[in-house]
Order: C-alpha cells, then structure tokens, then sequence
C-alpha cells in the first residue's frame, strides 16, 4: 500500500517531487530507478505523479534544454489580447510544438510565450503566421539576446531551503 495516513502521504509526495526535480535518471525506465530509491513500485511512482498532475502540483514532467547549445534560436513573445479571446488565442499558441511556455500576464501585452526555432528566419516566420492565424494585431517579438539560467528548485522537505 502507498500511504496509511494523510500525514504519511503528504511526506512520501514530498520524497517523490523531490526525487523527480533533484535527480531525475536519464535512464530507459525512469520511473523504475526512482521507485527502487523511494522503495515503490514503478507502477506506485507513475500513479503518485498522474495524481500530483491532476491536483495540479505538478504541471510537466519533462527536460529543460540549453538551446543555444542544440544551435537553436528562441525568441520571448508578447501579445495584447482582449480578455474575451485569451482561451481560443492560447488554444492556438499552445497547438505549436515549438512553444515551451505560454502564460498570462496583466498589463497591456497580457499572453507571453516562449517560441524556439532552427533560426531566426524561421522564428520571424513563425511569429508572422502565429500573429496571422490568432488575428492578435499588438504582437512583440522580443529576441533573446542573452539567456539568464534561473535554476528553480523547491525545498521540498521541513528545513531544506534551496
């Protein structure tokens, strides 16, 4: 059995988050090697994470890649959308593989997103036909021109700050 308390629970989700965010095995079945950490099963370790995503405590799991090495470009991008059009603006933004982040924001330009390309060309065409296809006229396409790595870890555990 997972948990016998609530108590119990919330500390094995704690070991579990912060297994996954600390050392995340780059190994063919991930969640094998981190169940045999946590002493679970890799069935138990995909099950907790499902849950944990739909309680909405975690969003993604996924890598974070240094573009700038792959010989990627990427591009910041802000848009001023009227409040009624947010939800079919984002379903669009968000059908785009090459967007890594799409969020609100308040202000004026209020949805931002985070596109990657092979090159600048490509982005400034993708930029054109993403403004085109969500007919969002206020677009600003702010080129990345140097990447501040923020490494964000949570304390996941009582007294372990980060």
């Amino acid at each position: 059995m997972w948990v016998k308390t609530k108590k119990m629970l919330k500390f094995r989700d704690r070991l579990l988050l912060r297994e996954s965010q600390d050392n995340f095995p780059l190994v063919s079945r991930p969640y094998l090697e981190i169940g045999k950490r946590l002493r679970l099963s890799e069935a138990e370790v995909i099950s907790r994470l499902k849950i944990l995503k739909k309680k909405k405590v975690i969003r993604y799991v996924g890598g974070i890649f240094n573009t700038k090495k792959l010989g990627i470009r990427s591009t910041l991008v802000a848009m001023n959308v009227p409040k009624q059009r947010l939800q079919k603006v984002a379903g669009i933004i968000n059908a785009y593989p090459q967007i890594s982040h799409n969020y609100l924001r308040n202000g004026r330009f209020n949805l931002w997103f985070t596109l990657s390309a092979s090159s600048r060309k490509e982005l400034l065409r993708l930029v054109r036909q993403i403004q085109k296809r969500t007919k969002v006229d206020q677009v600003l396409n702010l080129d990345t021109r140097k990447v501040f790595k923020i490494d964000a870890r949570f304390g996941l555990l009582k007294n372990e700050n980060r």
